[in-house]
């Protein structure tokens, strides 16, 4: 039962309880059209998203994802218990095919009905799970073009996952010894050579620069209230580790938004490869930051 004076979920006190512990595993199944998501290296899974979104917003309210990709965070919204609006952005035309790909395939499954995704009991907890995208929009663009349409004030909850880091070469995957090793293959494949993607940003400090303006805008067209959440990753990068997350979290304190949690996201089955070995320490990054 909801508490009669929770104006910010629609969770029990049990609910609630489990949402606020602050390390998360996860081991969820392959659905929702998972097979064509994971091209996209950094795809996350649908009940995460619906588990954060369930927890900062209540039925029908808008939540917002700048960096869309294959569309998981409008999925989470579609799979919530009740189902929620979601708008998305995405630079890159190729992913939001596949997100609306997806979509259609989804809707085709029992007569037009759409899927409904197995209880996992404790894993997911609350039932079943129903797929209704109706209130779902993705639309291709740079972020920051088209976050300067939204009025402000008029998003309840931000979810995303940006990238985490400008992207460089990649120098332990591929080669001879990928044919006879899997931690030296790769499926990343999410790099893009438009100028607008951050990614693409000339180094560390001008990443961050730029993600500071996004949680600007990001600031300027959340509800009073509101909560954005962010997903992700530190780095390891020209020998050095970055805490990128603790310095996301302060170019958003920076331009006005709070700091509330660091939830530690942990995705069992997360492969390690051998960095560094037989010479330096040189760490397996397996668990991600959701910045609150």
């Amino acid at each position: 039962m909801t508490h009669p004076r929770n104006d910010l979920n629609e969770l029990s006190g049990e609910q609630w309880l489990y949402f606020t512990k602050s390390l998360w595993t996860t081991a969820y199944p392959s659905e929702l059209g998972h097979a064509a998501r994971r091209a996209h290296g950094a795809n996350k899974p649908p009940r995460l998203m619906a588990r954060l979104i369930e927890f900062f917003t209540r039925g029908g309210q808008l939540v917002l994802d700048p960096f869309a990709g294959v569309g998981g965070t409008l999925l989470g919204a579609a799979i919530s218990r009740t189902p929620r609006r979601a708008l998305g952005f995405e630079i890159e035309p190729r992913w939001a095919d596949v997100y609306a790909q997806v979509v259609h395939d989804a809707l085709a499954e029992r007569d037009g009905a759409g899927p409904v995704l197995a209880d996992l009991g404790p894993a997911d907890p609350g039932g079943v799970r129903t797929f209704d995208p109706s209130g779902c929009d993705l639309r291709v663009g740079d972020a920051m073009d088209l976050l300067v349409g939204l009025a402000p004030g008029s998003v309840d909850f931000v979810a995303t996952d940006p990238p985490y880091n400008p992207q460089l070469p990649i120098t332990m995957s591929g080669g001879p010894l990928a044919e006879r090793h899997a931690n030296r293959r790769t499926d990343y494949a999410m790099i893009t050579d438009q100028p607008g993607d951050i990614a693409n940003s000339a180094g560390y400090p001008e990443y961050l620069d730029r993600m500071a303006a996004v949680f600007a805008e990001l600031r300027r067209v959340l509800r009073k209230g509101g909560y954005a959440t962010v997903i992700v990753r530190d780095a390891y990068q020209d020998g050095r580790y970055r805490f990128t997350g603790a310095d996301l979290a302060a170019r958003a304190e920076s331009v006005g938004l709070v700091p509330k949690g660091d939830l530690i996201w942990y995705q069992a089955g997360s492969r390690l490869r051998p960095y560094g070995y037989p010479r330096s320490f040189v760490p397996n990054i397996v668990h991600q930051h959701i910045l609150v």
